[in-house]
């Protein structure tokens, strides 16, 4: 029973579907959600090529330019001229420009984005997409350099690049998103298998952008536009924080330090003003009252002494024992 349930569980691990939708500039499935007039697609988080078997059991790894399956009717949904495929523009940028995208991930399968640019809109296909890979501005901390690819690595989130457009100019663009995802196990080139080599799930989105003066130029569109001062401070490499000339073993010695300085200050403090308040208030007694000084000065007289008187009878008593002793 044991390899049926290792076969279960690698088909389960297949079946399941990540979710991502391009935000910005904002794909034709999506651009509804942002003030655009064209159709909805509550599900434009799941453009996934018909999903890991479709693709690759079925289709042999191909998928629509737009994440459809490769098998849909002609024009695909997402294509131009299908359900979702208006046309319409919504983004207009400048040639070379350094751009922020964004892409909402709702389940992260780990693996990379990749962007490109095809002229033809109308037509667009993987090989003219393949010749203007869009170049990411900085490459990612503890990551091997990779000019195009960007990996998330935060789990589900809204992730936001810069890339730098190609200096191409075209009233009407076609940009593509690729997720590659790489959370299916697979073999690897060097003949070894692992988690994240062979064929993956993967997702695609398209949007309608200008690069340049556009095809209706009275519609108004946002430009997404980067200021060049924080273009150039992006590309500059980060100036590096001078180390502290402090270790944390000296720190701890000049905090104690600091620490027995000021208590010693404030006990002398204390100790000083403690005797001068004796001082002063002795001072005040011996000015307020002179004549108890006077009087401590002299020498103390002692109490008076008074004979008690005793009753007639006692004496005469007293007498009669003397008397008698006698």
């Amino acid at each position: 029973m044991l390899p049926v349930y290792l076969l279960l569980a690698f088909l389960a691990v297949r079946s399941i579907d990540g979710h991502g939708r391009l935000i910005e500039p904002p794909s034709r499935a999506s651009a509804w959600r942002y003030g655009f007039n064209t159709p909805h697609n509550f599900n434009d988080h799941e453009l996934y090529c018909g999903g890991f078997t479709r693709q690759w059991v079925k289709n042999e790894g191909k998928c629509g330019v737009c994440g459809d399956p490769w098998d849909s009717k002609i024009p695909r949904a997402h294509e131009y001229g299908g359900a979702y495929g208006q046309g319409v523009i919504v983004r207009q940028y400048k040639p070379g420009q350094t751009i922020n995208i964004r892409v909402e991930l709702t389940a992260s399968h780990f693996g990379f984005f990749e962007f490109s640019l095809c002229p033809n809109f109308k037509n667009a296909t993987q090989e003219c997409l393949a010749r203007n890979i869009l170049q990411l501005l900085k490459p990612q901390e503890n990551v091997e350099h990779m000019s195009t690819r960007y990996f998330p690595k935060d789990g589900n989130k809204v992730y936001e690049m810069k890339y730098k457009l190609p200096k191409l100019t075209c009233p009407h663009c076609l940009l593509q998103w690729r997720y590659i995802a790489g959370n299916n196990w697979g073999d690897c080139a060097n003949g070894t298998g692992a988690v994240g080599c062979g064929p993956q799930e993967e997702f695609r989105a398209c949007a309608d952008v200008a690069l340049g003066s556009m095809t209706t130029p009275d519609e108004e569109v946002e430009t997404n536009e980067i200021p060049e001062e924080v273009e150039q401070e992006a590309t500059q490499k980060p100036q590096e924080q001078p180390e502290s000339s402090y270790s944390p073993i000296s720190s701890l010695v000049i905090g104690l330090v600091s620490f027995l300085a000021i208590f010693l200050v404030l006990s002398l403090l204390f100790f000083h003003y403690y005797n001068l308040g004796s001082k002063l208030k002795n001072w005040m007694l011996a000015h307020k009252f002179p004549a108890d000084k006077q009087d401590a000065e002299k020498p103390p007289l002692p109490p008076p002494r008074n004979k008690k008187r005793q009753p007639d009878g006692m004496f005469e008593v007293s007498l009669n024992k003397q008397e008698s002793l006698a």
